[in-house]
């Protein structure tokens, strides 16, 4: 059984002027996100895909990769952004990856002002703003989810309904910060616990029908294969 660790009210970078976690930005070259593409946004950097910037913050883009075996759902990710994209997926025979890259654009800052300080002198590590709560939507979860979620257990012959976020990349703090927004926000029985010199997320099998009904209306086909066969 999965040991439960005590989670604690966490607010990052509480000291910080709420400005940092501002979501306006200045013209575009494009239409502003739409709010398909902002809550796919968030929930796929929450995951695996990154936020990148060549000119010090002007401007950002994200970045997508997924191996082969997640093609159709890597092209599923382009077709949401077809309208910030310039070229189609790109294969990477030697990584056996598909990957593609938005354009760098002023609307991507709403992205990075959820997982960076972007005080000049904050830290440049990806991590989670706390200004970030009211915007996890189902929508969010689900790709969040698809991006870096899977079963608690992989035994057949004990098959649980438990679920499992991989937030290794995230401090303990930002991964407690996390949890509480799942418990506070959606009302799910979840903790952290130690995995691979870092953190991850469980959800109890308990609520696995709550989960399924945030986030069936949103998940790619190609992509239930995480879910537990319960």
């Amino acid at each position: 059984m999965l040991n439960k660790m005590n989670d604690t009210p966490f607010k990052p970078l509480s000291g910080k002027k709420s400005k940092i976690c501002s979501t306006k930005t200045k013209s575009s070259s494009f239409s502003p996100l739409s709010q398909e593409v902002f809550e796919v946004a968030i929930g796929t950097v929450l995951g695996d895909a990154s936020v990148q910037t060549q000119n010090n913050g002007k401007t950002y883009r994200l970045k997508f990769s997924q191996s082969s075996k997640h093609k159709d759902y890597l092209f599923d990710l382009h077709e949401i952004f077809r309208d910030w994209v310039l070229s189609p997926p790109h294969f990477n025979e030697k990584r056996n990856m598909w990957s593609f890259q938005t354009k760098a654009d002023q609307e991507f800052k709403k992205i990075a002002t959820l997982f960076f300080d972007l005080d000049p002198n904050g830290s440049k590590k990806k991590q989670i703003m706390p200004c970030i709560e009211k915007y996890i939507t189902p929508r969010v979860l689900a790709y969040w989810f698809m991006d870096d979620g899977g079963k608690a257990c992989y035994n057949k012959d004990f098959p649980r309904k438990g679920l499992v976020f991989n937030t290794q990349g995230f401090s303990e703090d930002h991964v407690i910060f996390l949890v509480n927004i799942l418990k506070n926000k959606y009302q799910l029985n979840c903790w952290h616990k130690p995995n691979k010199k870092g953190f991850i997320i469980v959800i109890s099998g308990n609520h696995y029908n709550k989960w399924r009904g945030l986030v069936d209306p949103y998940l790619h086909p190609s992509m239930v294969y995480k879910l537990p066969l319960i």
